[in-house]
């Protein structure tokens, strides 16, 4: 099994010709909602893809919601901004959801939580479309630290993104580097890197309830 999964990761690295968008930060550890619970937040940040010259910003509430079994579910709507080194700006609007499962849970016998998760988000930018899917395989650790906590977190990501705003399919490969800091149980601040071929950075803030 973990040869497969290995083989198509390489696959789908290999008959990609050119970088793809990284677009967005993913702003979530491996620990998943209690049944029930939700959070919700807002997320900005700011990226890079280097095959089309394109700079591009972006913007969007969203909320989280624990279905159980260490299952969650993720909606966000919002706007995107795209700076075209030819051709001047692109504003458009995004819509997505996130799945998540958090495969292990911290224990004294395994100190960290493990989880993998996937989504899809469309945008209508300049009259045109562009898909993105993704999905990632996160790592994370909690620390307490004075009445704060803190939790880095990182992992790989794969994304494929098509459209007529992007005609050729491409996908690519990132690594995912960032950290979480929780002010109270419900409270929280998050910052986030994603580099590969391209690169976005972005921070959120949420309230868990």
């Amino acid at each position: 099994m973990k040869r497969l999964i290995f083989l198509l990761c390489f696959l789908i690295f290999a008959v990609s010709s050119h970088p793809a968008f990284a677009m967005y930060n993913r702003f979530t550890t491996a620990q998943s909602l209690n049944q029930g619970q939700m959070e919700s937040g807002i997320s900005a940040g700011y990226g890079d893809d280097g095959d089309y010259d394109y700079k591009y910003a972006y913007l969007y509430p969203y909320l989280r919601y624990g279905l159980g079994y260490l299952l969650e579910i993720e909606g966000k709507a919002g706007v995107i901004s795209v700076d075209k080194d030819r051709g001047g700006d692109d504003i458009g609007v995004l819509a997505g959801f996130e799945l998540k499962y958090q495969i292990i849970k911290e224990t004294k016998s395994i100190p960290i939580d493990i989880a993998i998760a996937g989504g899809y988000t469309v945008h209508l930018i300049d009259s045109q479309s562009l898909h993105e899917f993704d999905f990632a395989a996160l790592v994370s650790k909690t620390f307490d630290v004075n009445k704060f906590k803190i939790t880095p977190y990182g992992g790989p990501e794969i994304t494929y993104t098509n459209g007529s705003y992007a005609p050729e399919g491409k996908a690519d490969i990132f690594g995912i580097l960032g950290a979480s800091f929780a002010f109270t149980e419900s409270l929280s601040a998050g910052a986030e890197l994603k580099l590969g071929t391209d690169w976005a950075t972005g921070v959120n803030l949420k309230i868990r309830f």
